[in-house]
């Protein structure tokens, strides 16, 4: 009877791991000489080998891989779905990992993550939590790289920072996905604001020159008419005296306060590049917490 209950436990288990969806792993694959485990438009060299055997093999399509323990298991499930919803609302891939330990900068581990693990080169971004480094990460590859350039980069990073100091992590990478998310929705960031800008500066100054030429035209054409019959000599021939009324008057400053606000604006600016060690172009940028 106690091997029949045994047997069924075992049937009840498999089960359950075979029918509940894993959202996020930290099983990885063993990479080697022999197997690199990298996509077929890698090319091995010399000089990105060991960044290949050092970069974790995992399975692109589980999008979460807390290697830092940083989540439950329920959030990692609800961060999985609201990745998913990205990918399928933005055609651009997205991955989230935590680190404790790193042998690289959080630029390169976050660039080799994302090309050594076949995640879409067409554009997606990565966004990497550094314990090691104490720093975030956003890498952004293919599209990504226009969609979020420097500003947005910046943006986005300074607005979650401060969930990591809080260690409010699951909360910061939520804020994070729905950031880039309603960057995405905006659509990619073009110069036009910067023309209008200079096209305003123009504009102003042409005016102000056009009035200041007008005024000076004026002016003259109104001394010409007023011309005085007899020169005068002195101020006092200018100076009606009984006219005038000549009080002492004084004033006293108590104090002057001076308030000053940054107003930020989302200004047009271009997207910093670099390449990683696979040769793929990335864009991005990080945040100490």
């Amino acid at each position: 009877m106690k091997k029949l209950y045994k047997i069924s436990l075992l049937v009840i288990v498999s089960l359950v791991l075979n029918i509940v969806p894993v959202y996020a792993s930290t099983n990885t694959k063993e990479r080697s000489e022999q197997d690199y485990l990298v996509a077929d438009w890698v090319k091995v060299t010399e000089s990105n080998k060991y960044n290949i055997l050092s970069t974790p093999a995992v399975d692109a399509t589980e999008k979460v891989y807390d290697f830092a323990d940083l989540f439950t298991d329920t959030e990692e499930q609800q961060l999985y779905t609201e990745i998913r919803k990205y990918i399928d609302n933005h055609n651009m891939d997205l991955a989230v990992v935590t680190i404790n330990n790193n042998n690289k900068t959080p630029e390169e581990y976050s660039d080799d993550f994302y090309d050594y693990n076949d995640f879409d080169q067409k554009g997606g971004v990565l966004f990497l939590i550094d314990m090691y480094n104490r720093e975030i990460y956003m890498s952004t590859t293919g599209s990504a790289i226009k969609m979020y350039n420097d500003y947005r980069v910046n943006q986005a990073l300074d607005m979650v920072y401060k969930y990591m100091s809080d260690k409010r992590y699951y909360n910061g990478v939520q804020e994070y996905i729905s950031i880039i998310s309603n960057y995405a929705y905006d659509g990619i960031p073009n110069n036009s604001d910067h023309k209008k800008s200079n096209t305003l500066s123009r504009d102003i100054f042409m005016s102000i020159a056009i009035g200041l030429l007008i005024t000076i035209i004026v002016v003259n054409i109104l001394i010409h008419k007023n011309k005085m019959v007899r020169k005068a000599t002195t101020a006092k021939e200018y100076l009606d005296i009984d006219s005038v009324n000549i009080e002492n008057i004084g004033e006293i400053i108590i104090s002057s306060n001076t308030v000053r606000k940054r107003i930020e604006h989302d200004t047009y600016s271009g997207s910093s590049t670099h390449s990683g060690s696979s040769g793929s172009s990335h864009g991005g940028g990080g945040h100490g917490f």
